[in-house]
């Protein structure tokens, strides 16, 4: 429902409109008066009489405010109102008069301001009055009375003012159904915006503040605050209060004693959470340092646990002022509460399974550097001390050079054990730099100086970001180690093929093959898991791959990434 729509809901109902119909039929009430005076002109009406009604009328039409205050403030002034009316009756042919609508007018604006027993109340008390005047009215005019006809007025002054008392009861109802619907639009708009919002927030602190916003500032309480569970140490902490001009308390000033155990000793905010109930507390929170109270300066307050289906993972506390403690907006409460523990408890499972799985990626990564690594050149290094063994005998001065390689292959694995580390790559690593330190590892850690190695690098190597050039140098590194130890090759070809939506590094060799499937489920090994560690790595990327190989007929790795815009680069 649109504002415009709310006002014109707000029309029939508004008390200024209806208290100007009342004295809309005030006037109104007045023409078979003025009429019959014009037509009668045998008997014609006293037209002081007249006068008095209209100047009564006028006043009452330039003075409404002061008049409606002080019949509210007074009912008895209704009296004054009763006994001109039945002046007017005594005056003008008593049951006979022409003012009987006229009459009503005290009767209607009794039922307008105090409803059907306010109208009826009226109408008896109206009873003596009419009666006196009827009677005066006989006595003047010397005519008999009609009992019938005096019936019929007091049964229609008893059935008009019911009417009409019973009308405005349904027209305050209404008022107050529409008031309840403007309330509950304008929450549910609040709810809505918030739930909006939360999804869009960063972290948990963010949907504190915005949860924060919505009470105090959309709402329009007082005072909110917003505290969180560790589960872990079963407390509640991070606590987060707003005012409503806005101010925000953070309990990051305070001592970091501010921890409230979610047991007996945490007092009612302890045990809302525990009982999982909403509750009220007035006479403070009976905190071990009552500094909720001194802090946020709370202690009437209302607290509203935070569940995430059976998990607590905060708490609500909202100033609880007695003038906003209509049903309507504590469901509103509720329903900001159930979203904030939603978003709290998604955001926080979020960012626990954010850290594992940035635990698990990182074992993930050191495993498979250690493997493309440190591996191969212990490897190397066993080989190599294994063959200077066997010269060692005979051939003692053979053994040195192969000694000096394996210091060498060593510095390099420990440097590579530091790098691993550090997670270090330099990002200034060229297309040559690339080529040559793999030719160099080829021809060091896998003992393939025989292997003949042709590199083909084309396209832009610079625009590539440091983790693609990192994870390509990787994925080389593991194919030709394997090629080196596994394929009997002479001949391998390295080709990197960088172009604007596409990056491809194909490896192939002549050597003897194998089987791809059976290589691949061989991975499932823990000690031999090369290819599966590239499989990984290219899927780490964002890209797929092929191996096209089979028994005696040499083998290609193809590798495919899609190449991101350089703005994206780092």
């Amino acid at each position: 429902m649109s504002e415009d729509t709310a006002e014109r809901v707000n029309l029939p109902t508004d008390p200024r409109r209806i208290f100007t119909f009342l004295i809309l039929y005030r006037w109104l009430s007045l023409i078979p008066p003025l009429v019959t005076i014009f037509l009668t002109r045998d008997e014609i009406l006293p037209f002081p009489i007249l006068i008095i009604a209209v100047s009564i009328n006028t006043l009452i039409s330039f003075f409404p405010r002061k008049l409606n205050r002080a019949l509210r403030a007074h009912p008895w002034l209704l009296i004054i109102d009763l006994s001109l009316m039945a002046g007017l009756i005594a005056f003008t042919n008593g049951w006979r008069s022409p003012y009987y609508l006229h009459a009503l007018n005290p009767l209607l604006a009794a039922a307008f301001f105090f409803q059907l027993r306010g109208a009826l109340l009226a109408t008896t008390t109206f009873l003596p009055f009419y009666s006196v005047g009827v009677l005066a009215a006989t006595v003047l005019n010397g005519q008999p009375l009609d009992w019938l006809a005096i019936i019929i007025d007091v049964v229609g002054f008893y059935l008009i003012s019911s009417a009409f008392g019973y009308a405005f009861i349904l027209v305050s109802q209404l008022r107050m159904a529409r008031d309840d619907l403007v309330i509950a639009h304008r929450d549910l708009g609040v709810i809505h915006d918030l739930t909006v919002s939360l999804q869009n927030a960063a972290d948990v602190e963010e949907v504190q503040e915005r949860v924060l916003e919505a009470v105090t500032i959309n709402l329009g309480f007082k005072q909110a605050v917003v505290g969180l569970v560790d589960p872990d140490r079963n407390i509640i902490t991070g606590w987060l209060g707003r005012v409503r001009d806005g101010q925000i308390h953070s309990s990051g000033r305070l001592p970091h004693l501010i921890q409230v155990p979610i047991s007996a000793q945490g007092g009612p905010v302890a045990e809302a959470l525990l009982e999982q109930k909403i509750r009220l507390t007035t006479t403070g929170l009976d905190t071990a340092d009552d500094w909720i109270r001194v802090h946020f300066g709370m202690t009437r307050c209302r607290i509203f646990p935070m569940m995430l289906r059976e998990h607590a993972v905060g708490v609500l506390l909202v100033d609880a002022d007695e003038g906003q403690e209509d049903s309507a907006r504590l469901r509103s409460l509720e329903s900001i509460t159930h979203q904030a523990a939603v978003a709290i408890g998604t955001t926080m499972l979020c960012i626990d399974r954010a850290q594992r799985l940035a635990v698990q990626e990182e074992r993930l990564r050191i495993a498979q550097d250690i493997h493309d690594t440190v591996s191969q050149s212990l490897f190397g290094i066993v080989y190599t001390l294994d063959g200077s063994i066997q010269l060692l005998p005979e051939q003692p001065e053979a053994a040195v050079p192969e000694l000096k390689r394996a210091l060498r292959v060593a510095e390099e694995a420990h440097n590579e054990v530091r790098h691993s580390i550090l997670n270090i790559w330099p990002s200034e690593v060229t297309a040559d730099r690339f080529a040559n330190g793999l030719r160099k590892y080829t021809a060091d850690n896998c003992q393939a100086s025989n292997l003949q190695l042709t590199f083909h690098i084309s396209g832009d190597f610079a625009q590539l970001s440091s983790q693609v050039r990192r994870g390509l140098y990787r994925i080389a590194q593991e194919a030709l180690a394997n090629v080196a130890h596994h394929a009997a090759a002479s001949q391998a070809d390295v080709s990197l093929e960088v172009a604007t939506n596409l990056i491809r590094l194909i490896v192939t060799d002549n050597g003897r093959g194998f089987d791809p499937e059976i290589a691949l489920a061989r991975e499932y090994n823990r000690e031999h898991f090369g290819l599966r560690g590239m499989q990984q790595r290219v899927r780490s990327l964002g890209g797929a791959w092929e191996i096209h190989s089979q028994p005696g007929d040499g083998s290609k790795i193809i590798v495919e990434i899609s190449n991101p815009s350089p703005s994206k680069h780092e």
